[in-house]
């Protein structure tokens, strides 16, 4: 797995022929006006472009997988457009570059792995509790191996793509060997998790 910070320091020719992943951790836009978070995630993904360009000197970005989408295409840009308008500023600009958007949910895994995440939300129970966990635990790894095998099938031998997806479940897929990962972290990460750590659970 190679840094963004060491990337001057690697050899282009290293990485010729093959498959890269650029992993970029995922944040949502919050459905409430919060001006001052909304100014950290756009200042996010602003940064997230800035260093996957850079990247792009070991091969131009072929392929966008993002999660939560399972349709493709246009048709996903306008998902995305609605439900993470800044992170679509990052997709848009990959996409008019020849880029493709993939989607890398089964509709079907990822309707039942969200079903079971609202329940453990609402339950009060310890017995119960335990008994949607086993549920949701299963769909869940499920949904990380299907996840994992669209990458693999779609991300080509030289080819350079993105992947948008919660850091949490990215370091449990099970990706082959031959894919470089590269961790792209914008400085501002660290702040956005401390903004809503004190604003939104610890007040």
């Amino acid at each position: 797995m190679a840094e963004l910070g060491k990337i001057q320091r690697l050899s282009v020719s290293e990485f010729r022929g093959k498959r890269r992943l650029f992993c970029v951790p995922n944040i949502f836009t919050p459905d409430s006006q919060d001006e001052i978070l909304e100014n950290l995630i756009e200042k996010y993904w602003n940064e997230a472009i800035s260093h996957i360009e850079k990247l792009e000197k070991l091969g131009f970005v072929t392929k966008i997988f993002v999660e939560s989408i399972f349709i493709e295409g246009q048709e996903a840009l306008n998902v995305i457009k609605e439900t993470n308008p800044f992170l679509s500023l990052l997709i848009e600009k990959k996409v008019t570059e020849g880029a493709e958007l993939i989607g890398i949910e089964n509709p079907e895994t990822f309707g039942v792995y969200i079903d079971w995440g609202n329940c453990l939300r609402i339950v009060k129970t310890v017995s119960v509790m335990e008994e949607i966990f086993n549920h949701f635990n299963e769909v869940y790894q499920k949904r990380l191996s299907e996840i994992s095998t669209k990458i693999n099938d779609s991300l080509q031998e030289g080819e350079s793509g993105i992947l948008i997806l919660k850091d949490q479940d990215r370091i449990k897929l099970s990706l082959p060997n031959d894919i470089e990962i590269f961790l792209v972290v914008p400085s501002v990460y660290d702040d956005i998790l401390r903004y809503i750590r004190q604003k939104y659970i610890n007040s």
